[in-house]
Formats: structure tokens, sequence, C-alpha cells
């Protein structure tokens, strides 16, 4: 009886090892497809535009997928589209037209090239596009580029991830529309110039600044309550001022002059430096006796602004600061 087992266990073997051998595993690959490099949303929004160089270059990445490499060239070819765009209008404002997405301007960026190979045994091809005059863009639109895959000039894809939203945002040394950056109100005073009535307060809340420029920023002139952001656009804009950061000083080579300017038609009057309030931006290092250093960004300000021609000039001192990490921008 065992001897019987054990001829039944070998011959069972046996057909396990011939189905083996005989089954096709290729069959069971995931297949070799282009597809646009994006996120579940059809978005790739990795890159950040740098301000500060004119051009600068981002990339639309076309991978191969896979799970094995390809042993032979693959084509990839895209062509501009906007179906992405109008979906994505669509999801996020409905009908609130004022608030949707644009297209990056045409003079604001180049493609060399709409075409490219994926090598043999490689996983994906990059096709630069340098962007410029990103200065004229404004801060509180989203920008995209939008394209899909050339079926006529592009081997096998992925029908599924065939065109892609690229998204724009921009960064200077001072801030980013890649997130919200805040600097704090430091020893800073806001005196309503009323001969009748004057008044000092203290602004104790934070200033989110946008980058406008290689060397510019844009925030509020005072500490008004705007109410809700995507309500009260039209009033920031009113009531901004653009900040532009110039050569570095005689006596601190860590600080740099700055001039002061209305963002749009504000009545705002840069005053001359008092004190520390000197109109420069600081690289401020502060240092602890243990040897522990902290970094800060800070503005240093001395200006006036009235929102109407009728009001009191409003006089502002004050110091801006964020914290940041050196090491942190070089990654």
């Amino acid at each position: 009886m065992k001897k019987y087992s054990k001829n039944i266990g070998l011959i069972l073997l046996g057909f396990a090892l011939f189905s083996c051998n005989s089954y096709d595993f290729e069959q069971e690959q995931y297949k070799n497809e282009v597809n646009l490099l994006s996120n579940s949303q059809m978005i790739y929004d990795r890159q950040v535009a740098d301000l500060r160089k004119d051009p600068d270059t981002i990339y639309l990445v076309a991978g191969l997928s896979g799970s094995q490499n390809s042993n032979r060239d693959f084509r990839v070819a895209v062509v501009p589209a906007d179906s992405l765009l109008r979906a994505y209008n669509k999801s996020n404002f409905d009908i609130d037209t004022v608030r949707y997405a644009k297209l990056l301007p045409e003079e604001c960026f180049s493609i060399p090239s709409m075409q490219g190979v994926i090598k043999a045994g490689e996983t994906q091809v990059r096709l630069p596009i340098y962007l410029r005059n990103l200065d004229k863009l404004s801060p509180d639109t989203a920008y995209f580029l939008n394209y899909r895959i050339d079926p006529s000039k592009t081997d096998a894809y992925n029908p599924n991830k065939k065109e892609v939203l690229l998204r724009i945002y921009m960064e200077n040394e001072f801030s980013t529309t890649k997130q919200n950056v805040y600097y704090n109100y430091t020893t800073s005073f806001v005196t309503t110039l009323d001969v009748n009535n004057p008044l000092v307060r203290r602004p104790t809340s934070s200033n989110q600044l946008f980058p406008l420029g290689s060397n510019s920023v844009r925030m509020l002139a005072g500490d008004e309550e705007m109410g809700d952001y995507k309500n009260a656009l039209n009033r920031i804009n009113e009531r901004s001022i653009k900040v532009t950061v110039g050569e570095k000083t005689a006596k601190n080579p860590m600080a740099r002059h700055v001039t002061i300017e209305p963002y749009k038609t504000l009545d705002v009057v840069q005053m001359p430096p008092v004190d520390m309030y000197d109109n420069t931006f600081l690289i401020n290092i502060i240092s602890t006796p243990d040897g522990r250093s902290t970094y800060y960004k800070e503005f240093r300000l001395h200006y006036k602004y009235r929102l109407n021609p009728d009001d009191p000039y409003r006089e502002v001192k004050a110091i801006l600061r964020m914290e940041y990490s050196p090491r942190a921008e070089l990654l």
C-alpha cells in the first residue's frame, strides 16, 4: 500500500512539473505600454519652476510599464490637448468661471520636440519644456499644460494613461505657489496718522507672501480682515503691495535693500528707514549659548498706505519673519 501511494505521488509530481514546463509565463507578464506620468487625477505636479532662471526647464515624462524591461525601442509622441483641463475646471469650480484654471500662455513656454524614444532596456524618456516670462502670470491663477499621446506616432500605449495635466508652480527665494507661505509679524506697529484720533495697533497675525518675479513678492499692506480668500480676491489685489529685493547693503552683507510699491492701485508711500525698520530683507541668524542657530528670513519695512483718498494714512513699521532651514533649501 505504501509503495502504491508513493507511485501515485510521483505521478502527480510529474504532472505538476510538466504543467510548469509547458505553461507560457509570458502571457501573465504585464505588457510593455507607454504612459504619461501622472497621479490618479491625471495630473503631474512634482515640478516647480524657479523664477530666478529664465528660462527654467521642466519635463513631460513618458514611462514604459511592464513586468520586464523591453528589449526594443518604443516611440513616443504627444500633441496639445485641453480635455483634461476642461474636466478639471468643471469638477472643481463648476460654473464659477472666474476661478477656472488656465492653459499656460504660449509666450511663457516652448517645447523643442514633442517626440522621443524610450530606449531598449530603459523605462522612460523626458521631453524638456522651457519656461520663460513667468513674471507675467497671476499668482492667484492655476496654470497647466495639457498633452495627450499621438496614437499615430506612438507604439503600444496605455489608453488609461494617454493624457496628462502638467501643473505649473513657481518659486523664488522668498516664497512659492506650491504651498502657502506665511511670514509672522514680529515687533510690528500700525499707526493711524490722524491728529484727532491717533491709534497704534500691534498686528499679531501673519502675512501670506506670493512670488511675482525673480526677486519680488506680493503681500497685504495691512492686517485688515478680508474674509474668505476665494471671495475676497479683488479686495486683496487692491490692498496689496509689491516688495522687490535689490542689492546688498554696505553695512551688512546679510541684508539687501528693498523697494515698496503698489501691486495694483493702492496708495502706498515708502518711508525713510527708522531704527530696525530700515527697508531691507535680512537673513537673520539667532544663536543660543549652546551653539545652536535658528535661521530666519525677514522683511524689515517702513511705509504708509491708505485705502481711500479721504482716509488718513496708516504708517506701518513691520518685521515679517519666517523660520527656514538652509540645508532643506539646498535639497
